[in-house]
């Protein structure tokens, strides 16, 4: 099956739909230091960056899998207090999978979010726009953990396909995945605990009564978490500090790629700012849970 992606950012979707036995003809992207590592990791793929809301998709190669994961800044609970038309930009690209999918008609498509996607005023109209273009639709909440990705992470998929009845994604539910095996503890940047600012120091004394290491995320009232557990969500923000003991430092784009469930193998361009690092992976596709859900979209459609 061929397929294109839009949204393709740091490919964690192409990444999983390639393990899946995909083959992606064509990748898009506005971001060009995500674009820049998409090319680097994916021989043969170099993304056109462009604002994908302007694209000719009557140029793209005949494929059978639309792939896409459309701007998700504007619908997560954390920005509805700050609304503004930065977001309702971000909202906006949701629609280019329509535009996209009305001149290609690909046999399926699927479109990942954050799950407040749906709390959008205008979804019931993009769902059925998708479903006007003769798509059976069905709308999946998959949790990364379940598929072996340290970490805990509900995203939607919806699915569409050409088909009578819409296509259900099963994801089994297993023993999730520690994220102690992702840190390492040789790396750089430690500091002892009396220098973090009071807040920080609150939330760092809450989760150390409890373990000596621990992963605390620097949000109002976190407590903590053992690494025998997954990883909350990784956000596009450097929210994530790992305690040990009487030190702590913030995660490494290495820990956190492996929290996302990305290959030791995956790179990125040396002085590439941390915020831009930390963005596109908390931005992306867990490459694992991309997998599963395009196999059982793949073997249906």
């Amino acid at each position: 099956m061929r397929a294109v992606e839009l949204f393709a950012g740091w490919g964690g979707f192409t990444s999983g739909a390639k393990a899946a036995g995909v083959e992606i003809v064509w990748a898009g992207n506005h971001w060009k230091l995500a674009c820049d590592v998409y090319a680097a990791n994916h021989n043969g793929i170099t993304p056109v960056c462009q604002d994908l809301r302007q694209a000719d998709w009557s140029s793209l190669p005949d494929h059978e899998l639309l792939l896409a994961a459309p701007a998700c800044q504007g619908h997560s609970s954390a920005s509805r207090p700050r609304r503004r038309r930065y977001h309702d930009a971000m909202r906006a690209t949701a629609w280019a999978v329509v535009d996209c999918a009305e001149v290609t008609m690909p046999r399926a498509f699927v479109v990942e979010n954050v799950t407040d996607f749906r709390t959008w005023k205008l979804y019931p109209l993009w769902l059925e726009a998708l479903r006007a273009l003769g798509y059976a639709v069905s709308e999946n909440i998959v949790r990364a953990s379940y598929l072996g990705v340290p970490q805990r992470r509900d995203r939607l998929f919806v699915v569409g396909t050409r088909k009578r009845r819409p296509i259900r994604i099963e994801i089994p539910e297993v023993e999730e995945p520690a994220f102690g095996p992702c840190i390492d503890w040789d790396a750089p940047g430690w500091r002892p605990i009396t220098e973090a600012k009071p807040g920080a120091r609150v939330r760092i004394d809450a989760a150390r009564a409890r373990w000596k290491r621990s992963l605390v995320q620097h949000v109002t009232g976190h407590r903590g978490i053992s690494l025998d557990e997954p990883i909350r969500t990784i956000t596009a923000k450097d929210q994530w500090i790992v305690v040990d003991g009487r030190r702590y430092r913030p995660l490494t784009p290495r820990e956190l790629a492996r929290g996302m469930g990305f290959p030791e193998e995956y790179s990125w361009p040396e002085g590439l700012p941390r915020w831009a690092t930390i963005r596109g992976f908390g931005n992306a596709v867990c490459p694992p849970v991309g997998t599963e859900v395009v196999t059982q979209v793949a073997e249906a459609a």
